[in-house]
Formats: C-alpha cells, sequence, structure tokens
C-alpha cells in the first residue's frame, strides 16, 4: 500500500489562502498529519488473531466437554442414590 505524504507547510497555505485563519489551518493540518500516522491491521495481524482465536476455541471446546461428562457422571451418581433410597430405604 502507498503511504500518502502530507506537505505541511503547502497545506497550510493553501488553507489560509482559502480564507481559513492561520490557527485553524495549522491545527486542521496537524490532525491530518496525526490520522496519517495511525497504524493499520495487516493480513498477518489478522493471520494470527484468527489462529488465536482458534487456539481459544478449541481450548474451550475441550472444557466443555469435560464438563458434560462430568454432569453425566454426577447424574448417573445421583440416579443410583435415589435408587437405592426408594429400593432399599
Amino acid at each position: 500500500m502507498a503511504a500518502i505524504t502530507l506537505n505541511v507547510h503547502n497545506a497550510i497555505k493553501a488553507l489560509k489562502e482559502s480564507g481559513m485563519d492561520e490557527k485553524q489551518a495549522e491545527k486542521l493540518v496537524e490532525v491530518i498529519a496525526d490520522l496519517q500516522n495511525v497504524s493499520i491491521a495487516t493480513k498477518e495481524d489478522l493471520r494470527a488473531s484468527t489462529d488465536s482465536l482458534k487456539t481459544d476455541l478449541a481450548s474451550i471446546k475441550t472444557d466443555l466437554d469435560w464438563i458434560k461428562k462430568l454432569i453425566l457422571a454426577v447424574g448417573i451418581a445421583v440416579v443410583i442414590a435415589a435408587l437405592k433410597y426408594i429400593f432399599l430405604g
């Protein structure tokens, strides 16, 4: 991606010629220059984030599988205890 450079002097001069106050022109050019310095996520950044999310989701799935098995075991234990209580008193 090509970077766009801002000629500060020419930009302020053009804004002043169009009738803008010098302080306003300088501030506007400063804001635009700051916006150009904002970093953008690259494809590699997105790929790394995607890989991280996939790893996290796999971990969550494993944890959920373990919790399901635990709930099943507790349920079976409760049913057995209830049957023993009912039939053996």
